[in-house]
This record gives structure tokens, C-alpha cells and sequence, in this order.
């Protein structure tokens, strides 16, 4: 290769691509994590790791557009637009995060008509997801997370299926079945006091075992847990949540099960927030193509993701370096000088560059 190829021909090459052919390389990099005891610290309920799905909208144009796009039409204008259902390794108290394969949210067969054309949907993707990669995840014994869209009797039964266990958001409004088996049982309850440095908190759990989740006359049993913080000085709750849980609710686990269901929003803060506005743009277009470029571009953007995330766990230089640096994308933005202002012969040296530069050296 005498140059490297340009945007446009990079986009034409991956368009073909289908990005499912890099679920091997997400299986890999957890794989290293694991050969390396990365993944001890994930580890966190009944021995096994926590998986967080989310949907998420990574591509959007009033004109571009390809038949897997999805759209949407809101005061005359239409939107068209891909999105995926991400999936996390996520942990309570942790800021590495860990992206296995993603499923890509696509319609199939539009053939131009795209505003009458039945719509793929999160729903549908976190169920090929759970199929396609359901096999890895049980030697894990993964529990799965996720927000309100996931706890219908569909989706637990999609998990339990695989043999994993499952701790989803669970709305009063949005699931008004369950909500009314609770206001009809005895639930148990415990409360605790912590200590802030100016605030008394209280933690108030509330659970019941034995409820049932029902679609289509089928019942699957599911129990339920509700926590609120209640802070003394301000007299007033602070946060409160209700998630269904496949595990049996005890007074020695409800502290840790609410642990594990609130470390969901990591999926949103430490995976996608940081994917669209650290450094890794991905709400950037980087070619959208005719077929898949826009989706081999996301899947690209997430391995690197995932590619950092194994360095902050196993690399002694990487964690050295990147401690010198407040912001993610400020030590990014240092290595991108170094590479481009000299010539390295290993990732190693790079790094020790870094590191003697940030001390002064």
C-alpha cells in the first residue's frame, strides 16, 4: 500500500461488510480479558457478570439514506436514521465498561418504501442478541439488565431461555399488572441508615417473591424490588426505582440485587455518553454507503471502545499513562501528537514517551 485510501473508498470497501462478521473479534477481546483476570472484578452477583442493553441512535439525515434505515416523521419532516441494541459488562462502583457484540436495530427489505415499510425495533434486536450470543454469555452466568422496554414477558422469557437471570426496570404505569399484584401482596421490608458527611440517608427496600409476569394467558414468575433514598435533612425522597428479578429476594441479597439494578445507567453514562461526546463520535458520519458502511463504521468505533477498555484493565504503561490525564479525551488527544510528531517502534515506547512527557521528563 502506497497511500492510505480515502473516505470515500474506505466507505465503498466496508459497505458489503456485514457487521456481524466482527462478533468474533468482540468474543475474543472479552476472551483476553478473561485469560488475564480482567473479568474477575465483573463478577459481582451469584459469581457472574452484569450485561446492560440499551437502544441506541448513532446515525441520523433529513436525506441520506439506505433501505436498513429506520424513520421517523414528526411536523412533516422525516428523519431517517440507524440504531442498535448495545449490550455492556458493566459493575457497581466501576468505570471500565466492556461492549460485547452489538445487534443492529435494521429494517429489511424496504425497497424505498420507507414510510410504510414495518419497522425493526429494540425489542426485536435484544431478542436476536440474546439468541445469537445467549451461548456465550451462560458460561458467564450473565444477568441481564435493562430500562422499562425490557421487562415484558417476552424479553424475561427470551433470558431465561438462555439459561441467564435478568433485573429490568419495572414501571408502575408501564406495567400496570404487576403494580397491582404488588399493592395487593405483603411485601417484606428493610431499612437502613448511611451516614453522607452531611446527610442522613435511608435506604428503604420493599420486595415480594412469587409475582407473575402475563402475556397471552402464559404466566412466567418474576419477583419484585423497590428501593428509595430518603435524605433526613432535606425530608424528602432523593431516588427511587422498582425492577423485576428472576432471583429469589432475601433480606442478606436486596442490597446487592439494588446495586446490580442501578449500575444500568453505566450503559448510558460510561457507554454512550462517552461514545458521542469523548472522543469517539459516534453519532459522526463517517460514511453512511449503500448497505451497511454506517453500521461497520459504529461496529468499529465500539471494538476500539472495547480495545480501551481491555488496556485500562490489563496494560501497566496504558493505566500509567492514562492516569496523567483528568479527561479521556485528553489523553487521546496526547497520544494522536506523539504518533503524528515521531516514529515509534512498539505501542510500548509510545506509551513510556507519554508518561516521561507528562512527568516532565
Amino acid at each position: 500500500m502506497k497511500e492510505i485510501s480515502c473516505n470515500n473508498q474506505i466507505t465503498r470497501l466496508i459497505d458489503g461488510i456485514e457487521p456481524g462478521e466482527f462478533d468474533g473479534n468482540f468474543k475474543d477481546g472479552l476472551g483476553l480479558a478473561e485469560e488475564y483476570s480482567g473479568l474477575e472484578q465483573y463478577k459481582v452477583l451469584d459469581g457472574g457478570v452484569l450485561i446492560a442493553l440499551d437502544g441506541v441512535w448513532y446515525h441520523s439525515s433529513e436525506k441520506v439514506r439506505c433501505e436498513h434505515c429506520l424513520h421517523l416523521t414528526k411536523n412533516g419532516k422525516t428523519t431517517y436514521y440507524h440504531s442498535m441494541t448495545a449490550a455492556v459488562m458493566v459493575r457497581p462502583g466501576g468505570e471500565a465498561v466492556l461492549p460485547p457484540a452489538p445487534e443492529m436495530i435494521r429494517n429489511e427489505g424496504a425497497e424505498g418504501n420507507y414510510e410504510k415499510h414495518k419497522q425493526d425495533c429494540e425489542r426485536k434486536a435484544a431478542a436476536r442478541l440474546l439468541e445469537k450470543h445467549g451461548k456465550y454469555y451462560k458460561p458467564l452466568r450473565a444477568t441481564v439488565l435493562g430500562d422499562d422496554v425490557y421487562a415484558n414477558h417476552g424479553t424475561c422469557k427470551a433470558v431465561l431461555g438462555q439459561g441467564l437471570s435478568f433485573i429490568f426496570t419495572c414501571k408502575d404505569e408501564s406495567h400496570p399488572w404487576i403494580a397491582e399484584q404488588v399493592e395487593w401482596g405483603i411485601p417484606e421490608t428493610l431499612k437502613t441508615t448511611v451516614w453522607m458527611g452531611r446527610n442522613h440517608l435511608e435506604y428503604r427496600y420493599k420486595w415480594i417473591n412469587g409475582l407473575e409476569n402475563r402475556a397471552d394467558g402464559e404466566k412466567l414468575p418474576v419477583n419484585y424490588l423497590a428501593f428509595e433514598i430518603y435524605n433526613r435533612e432535606k425530608g424528602k425522597i432523593t431516588y427511587k426505582n422498582s425492577w423485576i428479578i428472576d432471583k429469589t429476594i432475601t433480606q442478606e441479597n436486596v442490597s446487592l440485587l439494588t446495586e446490580c439494578g442501578r449500575a444500568r445507567w453505566k450503559i448510558e453514562n460510561e457507554n454512550n455518553n462517552v461514545l458521542k461526546n469523548y472522543g469517539y463520535h459516534l453519532e459522526h458520519n463517517f460514511g453512511h454507503g449503500e448497505n451497511h458502511a454506517s453500521e461497520v463504521y459504529c461496529v468499529l468505533n465500539l471494538l476500539a471502545f472495547l480495545v480501551h477498555g481491555l488496556m485500562i484493565l490489563c496494560d501497566e504503561d496504558f493505566i500509567k499513562a492514562r492516569g496523567y490525564f483528568g479527561r479521556r479525551d485528553e489523553f487521546y488527544n496526547a497520544l494522536r501528537t506523539f504518533f503524528w510528531a515521531f516514529e515509534f517502534q512498539t505501542w510500548e515506547d509510545l506509551l513510556l514517551s507519554v508518561i516521561a512527557h507528562a512527568r516532565g521528563g
